[in-house]
C-alpha cells in the first residue's frame, strides 16, 4: 500500500473512531468534534507527509474554525460575570 493511500485510510479510520467514541460519551458540542478532527488531521499529516499538489484547503479551513472556537472559549472565560 502506498503512503498516500495509507494516509487516507488512517485518517478515515481515526475520524470514524473519534466520532464513535464521542457519540458513546454523549458529547453534543460541535467544538469538541472540530477540535478532534483538527488534531487528527494535523497529526496524520505530520506523520505521513502526503504529497501536496495544491494549497491545503482542508488544513486551512480546520485551522480557521479551530482558532475561532478557541477565541470564543477564551472570550467566554474572560467576559464571564
Amino acid at each position: 500500500m502506498d503512503r498516500e493511500r495509507l494516509y487516507l485510510v488512517t485518517l478515515a479510520l481515526l475520524n470514524t473512531i473519534a466520532v464513535a467514541v464521542l457519540a458513546a460519551l454523549s458529547e453534543t458540542r460541535l467544538d469538541v468534534y472540530v477540535s478532534m478532527f483538527a488534531l487528527i488531521y494535523f497529526a496524520s499529516t505530520a506523520i505521513f507527509r502526503p504529497r501536496k499538489r495544491l494549497f491545503d484547503v482542508v488544513g486551512s479551513s480546520l485551522l480557521v474554525v479551530f482558532s475561532y472556537v478557541v477565541a470564543m472559549r477564551v472570550l467566554e472565560v474572560l467576559v464571564k460575570p
